[in-house]
């Protein structure tokens, strides 16, 4: 059995220099999985983090809402490159001509043109995304769909819409059908009252005298789609297994895996390309199909896969670190595990953590680029940071009452 000690100090160490209250990790090699948690879920009402503790993992649900797509695709009731108003008859936006020409990949990569934050409303009504969409004519068109690539939340929101109409139901019904039950994902939810009374992380705001708890959610349910799924490391490892090839051919098959982790979209630093729709990396020549998640700075996950070594981890943090602390993630990363056995590569993981640790302070990310005469997207310009519009708007309002 491996040795997880120095995994268990490292994580320890990192967490009490970061302020974060608690975190949980888990690690998948070779199908055998390994979970380590460390700290509290809240500072005011301290239980220790367990592997069945639910976290906001935020964006990593993007991947779950393509999986629904996909599925979708495999079985004939979207395509892929299908019109949007195909599905959404009424669907606008400011620009008639990009509405008119917008696609279901356009959305899954992030180059559907328009403006990709926006603000959340503050319902829990069945119909509260049907509503945001109704809103779309007035975000600005920034470029025409498919001439860069610039992360979007709104696009996903967008499609969380579209999996409403064709399937006849509301999003988080689909997602549990299709995705959360056939891969055992019982450990995660959509709705705090489902999160409520369960064991769960709440979301910190890190200040000079310690981590305060924010009284917040941190977002309603038009935005379940973009980041509303609530998952326990458990089920995140049965996540990752799945999209390893691990878990049969439900909810996808392999084919279908395969052309979700393949680039799609090439850009530049931090990642290489952008898949359908995991963002893409190479480190020391190993290929990772990655994501995460970032609530406001309260709640933040990593999820990193390195499909040709078996390998997985996943990291689900209740506050982002205080600004300045650790280094960063280039530093951290001297490359990942190789394929040996699960004994001799505990060492490996440990540094593989550490780069997902440095992946926790980067947030969610802006990826700006052009498109050239070869077909690809290559990087204009870049911007970071927490994401933004509501999930910005929200953990302000919880600042402000700390």
């Amino acid at each position: 059995m491996a040795d997880l000690n120095p995994l268990q100090s490292l994580l320890d160490s990192e967490a009490k220099s970061l302020h974060v209250p608690g975190a949980a990790v888990g690690v998948l090699v070779d199908g055998v999985e390994h979970v380590l948690t460390t700290g509290v879920t809240s500072v005011d009402a301290p239980a220790p983090v367990t592997g069945d503790t639910l976290f906001q993992i935020g964006s990593t649900t993007k991947t779950v809402t393509a999986t629904v797509v996909m599925h979708l695709v495999e079985r004939g009731r979207l395509d892929l490159d299908g019109r949007v108003r195909q599905y959404l008859p009424g669907f606008r936006l400011a620009d008639e001509r990009a509405a008119d020409e917008l696609t279901i990949r356009h959305l899954l990569t992030h180059t559907g043109g328009f403006l990709g934050d926006i603000d959340d409303g503050e319902s829990w009504d069945t119909t509260a995304l049907a509503d945001s969409i109704g809103t779309y004519d007035q975000l600005p068109q920034l470029f025409p769909p498919g001439a860069l690539a610039s992360y979007n939340n709104a696009g996903f929101r967008l499609l969380g819409r579209v999996i409403e109409v064709v399937c006849g139901e509301p999003y988080e019904d689909v997602v549990r059908r299709v995705v959360l039950e056939p891969l055992g994902m019982g450990s995660s939810f959509f709705f705090p009252w489902e999160v409520a009374t369960r064991s769960h992380a709440v979301g910190h705001a890190v200040r000079e005298d310690g981590p305060r708890v924010a009284h917040t959610w941190g977002l309603f349910r038009d935005c379940m789609a973009e980041g509303g799924l609530v998952s326990s490391v458990h089920d995140q490892l049965r996540y990752a297994a799945f999209h390893l090839g691990a878990s049969g051919e439900e909810p996808v098959g392999a084919a279908t895996r395969e052309l979700m982790q393949a680039e799609h979209v090439r850009v530049g630093a931090p990642w290489t390309g952008i898949g359908l729709p995991w963002l893409l990396e190479e480190r020391a020549g190993v290929r990772l199909v990655t994501h995460g998640g970032n609530i406001g700075n309260l709640q933040l996950s990593t999820f990193v896969l390195a499909p040709e070594r078996g390998f997985a981890v996943t990291t689900l943090t209740n506050s982002a670190p205080r600004q300045g602390a650790g280094r960063t993630r280039d530093r951290l990363v001297p490359g990942a595990p190789a394929r040996r056995p699960t004994a001799g590569r505990t060492a490996g993981a440990a540094r593989t953590l550490a780069g997902v640790r440095g992946q926790l302070r980067r947030g969610a990310v802006d990826l700006r680029g052009r498109r050239e005469s070869d077909g690809a997207i290559r990087p204009a310009t870049r911007t970071g940071g927490r994401r933004g519009g509501g999930y910005a708007r929200h953990a302000a309002r919880a600042g402000r009452g700390q």
